[in-house]
This record gives structure tokens, C-alpha cells and sequence, in this order.
């Protein structure tokens, strides 16, 4: 009797060994691996999400601190990374980040940190004022993309800009920009990290270049569905200096 047990017991074990290690991989290949791919993210230094400031300086966007929160939340459940620092773009000390994996939120009217950064990469896709309103314009002078406004000023439609590169000051690290014309656009970029959008970029892209996306995002009665890809280009990074 107590060989049979043992049996018994031994074979559950093993059971559930293998389904435990069948589950994880399964995970791994379907969730981790795409935005392992897609992120490309290096341990050997920390990981900055650096969020747009308000012109008293000392207030966070609504929309930055929650695609800041998105973006935690993408890489400690997909990528294991726990430790993710949050600054606003109006204390970021260039001596105590610049060699950061740096995960950039909000565009060029708010975010100085944007404007540095873009500055040194050639990206083909570029925020521009054209009238009262920020548009994201591609650099050979084709299409243009912004926010759409209901007759009460309400956007209906908006466009995200989302840059995958390498951080210019140092190339180990990972730099990821993403801002919307608009509010619902910039809360909407970082589905961008998902295992679904992840898998369907890693297809089409070689992401160990660097690229842009253009997402195409609605507000429907004040929800925000998936966004959409609507165009993205990849690009050459010269190195700085």
C-alpha cells in the first residue's frame, strides 16, 4: 500500500510539474517573449517614465500619470520589472537619467524631456502647431494626422505618436516616446505594450531598429476603444556626438 501511495503521489507530482512548466511557457511565448521583443528593455539600467509638467510646474498631467501607471503595469506583469521610476519632465536631471531606459510620456507643449530627445533622433513622424493645435506631421511633407473636436470642443478623434529607438546617450539603453495630440490619445498609447498589439508589431516590424507608429484612437460617449495603427515608419538612428 504505501509503495502504491508513493507511486501515486510521485506521479501527481510530476503531473503537475509538467503542467506548471507546459503553463509558463505557454505564457512566455504568447505574452513575455513579444514585448521582450518589442521593448527590448536591458537590465543594466533602471527603467524612467518621464511625464509631462503643467506650467505651475509642479502639476502632473491626469492623462500622463495614467499612461505612466499603464505603462508599470505592462512591464512588471510582462516583463518582470518591478522597479520603474516616475519623474516629471520639469525635475529630470540629465546627470542622474540620461543613461536610463526612458519611457517618455507627452509631447512637445509639456514635456521638455520630449523635446531633447526628438531633437537628437530623425524620426520620420514629428509633432507640429499648425493653428491653435498640436498635429503629427511626417518629415516628407505627406500626411498629417490630429485630433477631430465635436461642436462643444470635445475630441472625437485622436492620433498618438509612439517612437521605439535607442537612448542617444547611451545606446545599451531603451527609449520609448509616446504622446497623443490630445489627452485621449496619450491615456491610450501605451496598449501599444500589450501581448496582442506586441505579437502583430513584432510580425511586421524589425524592432531591433528604431520606428514610429501613428495610432489612430476614439472616444466613444467618453470610452476609449483599441487604438489603431494608421501608419509607421521605420528609421535610421546615427549615433550622437
Amino acid at each position: 500500500m504505501s509503495l502504491d501511495l508513493a507511486i501515486n503521489l510521485g506521479a501527481s507530482l510530476i503531473a503537475f510539474l509538467i503542467g506548471w512548466l507546459a503553463r509558463n511557457l505557454l505564457t512566455y511565448y504568447r505574452n513575455r517573449r513579444p514585448v521582450a521583443r518589442l521593448c527590448r528593455i536591458e537590465r543594466h539600467a533602471p527603467v524612467t517614465a518621464v511625464v509631462g509638467t503643467a506650467r505651475d510646474r509642479r502639476t502632473i498631467f491626469e492623462a500622463d500619470a495614467l499612461a505612466a501607471m499603464n505603462v508599470r503595469l505592462s512591464l512588471t506583469r510582462d516583463l518582470k520589472i518591478h522597479s520603474i521610476g516616475t519623474v516629471r519632465s520639469s525635475a529630470f536631471n540629465m546627470a542622474g537619467h540620461a543613461d536610463d531606459n526612458l519611457v517618455v510620456i507627452g509631447g512637445p507643449a509639456m514635456n521638455e524631456v520630449w523635446k531633447t530627445y526628438a531633437s537628437r533622433l530623425d524620426a520620420p513622424y514629428v509633432f507640429q502647431i499648425v493653428g491653435d493645435h498640436y498635429r503629427i506631421v511626417a518629415r516628407d511633407g505627406g500626411a498629417s494626422f490630429g485630433d477631430a473636436r465635436g461642436a462643444n470642443g470635445e475630441v472625437e478623434q485622436d492620433h498618438a505618436l509612439v517612437i521605439f529607438a535607442w537612448n542617444p546617450f547611451e545606446p545599451r539603453s531603451r527609449l520609448i516616446m509616446m504622446a497623443g495630440c490630445a489627452y485621449p490619445a496619450t491615456m491610450a498609447a501605451p496598449a501599444v505594450l500589450s501581448p496582442d498589439f506586441a505579437r502583430q508589431l513584432t510580425r511586421r516590424i524589425d524592432t531591433s531598429e528604431p520606428f514610429a507608429l501613428v495610432l489612430s484612437v476614439e472616444d466613444v460617449n467618453g470610452y476609449v476603444p483599441k487604438p489603431k495603427i494608421v501608419a509607421w515608419e521605420q528609421f535610421t538612428q546615427q549615433a550622437d556626438g
